[in-house]
């Protein structure tokens, strides 16, 4: 199997087991939360950083569809480096 049918098993089964789906909640809430915080910081608004870094990272989602977003956030930001990891290994696509 190559990781061109690997990668959309990695992507679908990491995101459909139980496990799998709260690991990608936590690394996509991550992700979320740096790059919300970031264009603050880089606009030198420090207070205003900070406050979107405690709502997004303090507080709790919601809706489901929060959940869900930063679940899928995670599933695409792992798997693209997954797949960039194995095709520096050199596995066939």
């Amino acid at each position: 199997m190559g990781i061109g049918i690997g990668l959309p098993k990695y992507m679908l089964f990491t995101f459909l087991s139980g496990t799998g789906f709260v690991c990608m909640y936590i690394f996509g809430g991550t992700i979320v939360t740096l790059f919300s915080t970031f264009t603050y910081l880089f606009s030198g608004r420090f207070i205003e950083a900070f406050v979107e870094y405690f709502i997004n990272s303090a507080l709790p989602p919601t809706s489901i569809e929060h959940v869900i977003g930063q679940a899928v956030i995670g599933v695409l930001v792992a798997g693209g480096s997954w797949f960039l990891a194995m095709a520096a290994r050199g596995a066939p696509l």
